[in-house]
C-alpha cells in the first residue's frame, strides 16, 4: 500500500465518524446544530476551493426559513443514515477535497489534464481494474451508463470499491422491485434514473417510489431542450417532482441553445438561495464545470468510454 493510500484510509475513517457524529447531532439540534457545522467547516478550510464552498453554505443558511433545512431534514428521514455517510464522504472527501487537492498536485507538476468524475459503461470488464487504478491516484468518483443494460451489474464493482462513489444513470423501466432491491446492497451507489423529458411518467415515478422504499439514495437526472427548459423553471413542476424525488439533474441535450444554458443556469443558481423551493435542482453541465475551473485549470471531464460509444449526457 502506497503513503497515500495510507493516509487516505486513516483521515477517511476519521472523517466517515465525523460524518455519522453530524447527521446525529443534526437531527437532534435542527438548524443551529447545522450552522455550527458549517461554520466550523469555514473557519477549517484550507485552500480557496473549500473558502469559497463554505462561504456559499454560510450564505444559504443564514435564513431559517432557508429551503435547505427541510432538504435536509427530508434527506435524513427518507434516507438511511450509511448510506449519506457513505456517499457524502466518498464523493464530498474523497473525491472533492482529499482527492481533488492530491489530483491537483499531479497536474500542476505534469501539465497533464486530470478528472476527478469519470464517466464510464456499466458492465466494461475494464473497470475491475481501473477503478481501484484511479483510486490510488485520487480520483474516487464514477458516472456509469446502464440506460441499456442491466443496472444490478454495478453491485459487484460497487462492493469491490467501497471508498468510491459510483452515480449509476439507468432507464426506469429496469428499475424493478427486484433490482431495486439487489442495489439495495451498495451503500456508496446513488441510481440516477434518466428521464428523456421532464414529464413525470407513471413508469418514472414507480422507479422513485421503489428506491424510496429502500432509503437509497438517487436523483431523478432530466434531458432538457429549448423546448422544454422552461417547463422545469415553472414552480408547478418542481412541486410534482418534490414528490418523488429530493434532488433532480439537470442536463442539457447536444443542440440546446447558449442562452436556453445560461437562463437555465441562472435559474438553478438562484433558486438554491430562495426560501420555500421544495426540491434541489443540479445542473449537470454548469456544475461539474465550475467545480473543474474551480479544482485546476487543467482538470476535466473523465472518460473511459469504448472507442465509438456514446454517453447520455455531454461531457464537456
Amino acid at each position: 500500500m502506497n503513503a497515500l493510500a495510507m493516509d487516505y484510509n486513516s483521515t477517511r475513517s476519521f472523517t466517515m465518524t465525523l460524518a455519522h457524529r453530524a447527521v446525529g447531532d443534526i437531527r437532534r439540534g435542527g438548524f443551529r446544530q447545522l450552522r455550527n457545522y458549517v461554520d466550523m467547516c469555514a473557519t477549517l478550510a484550507e485552500n480557496q476551493q473549500q473558502k469559497d464552498f463554505f462561504a456559499y453554505a454560510q450564505k444559504a443558511l443564514q435564513r431559517t426559513d432557508s429551503c435547505y433545512y427541510s432538504l435536509i431534514h427530508r434527506l435524513l428521514d427518507s434516507v438511511d443514515e450509511d448510506r449519506i455517510c457513505t456517499v457524502g464522504v466518498n464523493m464530498g472527501f474523497g473525491g472533492l477535497i482529499y482527492g481533488a487537492s492530491e489530483l491537483k498536485k499531479q497536474a500542476d507538476l505534469e501539465g497533464q489534464p486530470i478528472a476527478w468524475i469519470t464517466a464510464a459503461r456499466c458492465g466494461d470488464e475494464r473497470l475491475s481494474e481501473l477503478v481501484p487504478k484511479a483510486a490510488g491516484h485520487g480520483s474516487f468518483v464514477w458516472l456509469l451508463d446502464a440506460t441499456d443494460t442491466d443496472p444490478a451489474q454495478v453491485v459487484l464493482l460497487a462492493k469491490a470499491n467501497p471508498q468510491s462513489a459510483f452515480g449509476l444513470l439507468a432507464d426506469p423501466s429496469t428499475l424493478t422491485e427486484d433490482c431495486v432491491k439487489t442495489l439495495a446492497a451498495c451503500r456508496n451507489l446513488v441510481v440516477m434514473p434518466l428521464l428523456q423529458t421532464p414529464e413525470l411518467t407513471p413508469e418514472v415515478c414507480r422507479a422513485a417510489r421503489r428506491l424510496k422504499a429502500q432509503k437509497m439514495f438517487y436523483a431523478l437526472t432530466v434531458l432538457i431542450d429549448d423546448e422544454t427548459a422552461g417547463e422545469v423553471m415553472q414552480d408547478d413542476w418542481l412541486e410534482s417532482m418534490a414528490q418523488e424525488t429530493l434532488c433532480c439533474m439537470c442536463a442539457r441535450k447536444p443542440g440546446t441553445s447558449d442562452e436556453t444554458a445560461r437562463k437555465l443556469r441562472r435559474s438553478i443558481v438562484n433558486g438554491r438561495l430562495e426560501t420555500g423551493k421544495p426540491v434541489l435542482l443540479l445542473d449537470w453541465d454548469g456544475d461539474v464545470r465550475y467545480l473543474n475551473n474551480r479544482i485546476s485549470e487543467y482538470m476535466t471531464f473523465g472518460s473511459v468510454l469504448p472507442e465509438g460509444s456514446t454517453f447520455p449526457l455531454q461531457l464537456g
